[in-house]
């Protein structure tokens, strides 16, 4: 072997040892990486950006913080939680994914993502990835078309129900309306009947002093309710014949009534304050009348309304002035 082989052989194998040496310091380093899912995207559309992390165990190194945009234009719309996997060995894996999007078509380049150690010592750096985004292209043989109208979908007979029966209802109100109105157009009307005149207040209270007399109340010891009945007919024959408010008013108040305003005798104004007095006593302090009292106050009611009744004089006005000519004639 000559001295040239014989170096060329001594570097090889320093080479070699070298190479032996240094291959598992640098297994052991940590190692950063960026990648997208595509480089090409569509105006609006979304792209996964990943970042992965290898490192030995026991070794700490902080992911870089994103914020809403990177390169400007590029969105950020999500990022997730680094998530740890065991890559096999004594190696750890940690994988961030961060979904983005632009809405402005050109080319970017998205800048590396810096990997530090929490004392920020050490750093790793990805490499820039470039991305793409298109425009929309457009058909311009089509020319400018019509918006698409909406999708007409059909009816269902759920959907008309509640019109049908709001429907059937007013019909059916609107029939009831109409034969209530031909209904009352053909009812025959009705021609009233005359009135039938009023019974004299005389006559009304010599009846209703009949059917006391016929109750005989005062017989079955049932005085109070007797004099109250009697008093209540004279009361109301007092308001019939001379609308004096008697049935509202005191005995003094009727009585004093009837003399200021010279109403009636004064010999019937006295029987009839006796007649009042002795029921307010009755009615009032618990007066016990004897028979006799029952009997005069029941023909002093009588005499009252006998009394006070109305005179009707039958006479023709010639017979009541034929006397006066005589006398003035025979004068």
């Amino acid at each position: 072997m000559n001295r040239q082989a014989k170096d060329r052989w001594s570097l090889s194998l320093v080479a070699c040892l070298i190479l032996m040496v240094s291959s598992p310091l640098i297994a052991q380093l940590p190692v950063a990486k960026a990648s997208l899912d595509t480089s090409r995207i569509l105006l609006g559309d979304q792209v996964n950006l990943w970042l992965e992390l290898e490192h030995q165990p026991g070794m700490r190194m902080e992911f870089p913080v994103t914020g809403d945009s990177i390169a400007g234009k590029i969105e950020v719309l999500s990022a997730s939680q680094p998530d740890t996997v065991k890559n096999g060995g004594n190696v750890w894996k940690i994988r961030q994914r961060l979904v983005l999007t632009s809405f402005d078509t050109g080319s970017y380049l998205i800048p590396p993502f810096v990997f530090r150690s929490p004392d920020h010592t050490d750093s790793l750096a990805t490499r820039a990835l470039p991305l793409k985004v298109l425009g929309i292209p457009i058909d311009t043989a089509k020319g400018i078309t019509d918006i698409k109208l909406p999708y007409q979908m059909p009816i269902t007979f759920w959907e008309i129900l509640p019109y049908v029966l709001v429907g059937l209802i007013l019909a059916f109100m609107l029939f009831l309306y109409i034969r209530y109105l031909r209904k009352k157009r053909e009812k025959p009307i009705e021609t009233p009947k005359p009135l039938l005149p009023l019974v004299p207040p005389h006559i009304w209270a010599l009846a209703e002093l009949d059917e006391l007399i016929r109750e005989k109340l005062w017989q079955q010891g049932k005085v109070k309710l007797y004099y109250s009945r009697l008093t209540d007919i004279v009361r109301r024959y007092i308001e019939l014949r001379f609308k004096v408010p008697a049935l509202e008013q005191t005995t003094e108040e009727i009585v004093r009534d009837f003399t200021e305003n010279v109403i009636v005798k004064d010999d019937i104004i006295a029987e009839l304050s006796k007649l009042l007095k002795l029921a307010d006593l009755v009615k009032f302090a618990k007066w016990h009348p004897v028979t006799e009292e029952h009997e005069k106050s029941q023909q002093s009611a009588y005499d009252f309304v006998l009394r006070t009744k109305p005179v009707i004089n039958l006479r023709k006005p010639a017979e009541e002035n034929e006397p006066e000519n005589k006398t003035e004639a025979g004068s």
